[in-house]
């Protein structure tokens, strides 16, 4: 049996992260040096969304790093009950890629339902990366949209990552964390998604 294992494809370990003292985060800005898996993953949430899209509106509303995420995305994911790779092939990998990958699949297929939506913690209030990613995207459509245009896992990811890392990191002050160019762009898919659409500024 084929199996895709992205786990630690870019980091020797899952990115980590915690509240408390300490420096805010520090980014790895390296591109990956096999870009393939990451392109093989996009495909894949592009695929998900589009012909299991009840499924994926199912992993979203998750709550990462819950047991209900880690027992949803064992079976739609993990197991076989998709449609989206070859007889026979497994995919696994940390919840963050799945979630954004399908994120960035559901962005280019209508969006979700307003039930879906969640607000943008203001600076400093963020109890978690995907907090972090939603009161950094709120403010920076405009480079988030720049950031997931560029192929996964290339030069010029870590290039658009690196132009947004320092007000990226200005919203999690307190956060001892290490991260690399996919987990932010998954983290700021997922934001993207999910924060309700932009007002209209007056006159515009």
């Amino acid at each position: 049996m084929k199996r895709l294992v992205l786990l630690g494809m870019i980091l020797a370990a899952p990115a980590s992260a915690q509240v408390g003292g300490g420096q805010s985060g520090v980014s790895t800005s390296t591109p990956a040096t096999n870009m393939r898996p990451f392109q093989e993953l996009r495909n894949f949430g592009a695929c998900f969304a589009r012909n299991q899209p009840k499924d994926a509106l199912r992993i979203i509303a998750t709550q990462p790093g819950s047991a209900e995420e880690k027992s949803v995305l064992g079976k739609l994911i993990a197991g076989e009950h998709t449609t989206c790779l070859f007889g026979g092939t497994k995919m696994a990998m940390p919840g963050v890629f799945a979630r954004g990958a399908i994120a960035e699949g559901l962005l280019g297929s209508g969006g979700v339902p307003h039930t879906y939506r969640l607000a943008a913690p203001a600076v400093g209030e963020a109890k978690d990366l995907h907090g972090v990613a939603r009161c950094y995207t709120n403010g920076h459509r405009s480079e988030v949209r720049d950031l997931l245009s560029t192929r996964a896992g290339s030069p010029e990811e870590v290039k658009a990552v690196a132009g947004l890392w320092n007000d990226f990191r200005a919203c999690m002050p307190g956060f001892k964390v290490r991260l690399n160019a996919p987990w932010i762009r998954f983290l700021l898919a997922e934001a993207m998604l999910r924060l309700p659409p932009e007002t209209p500024q007056a006159g515009g």
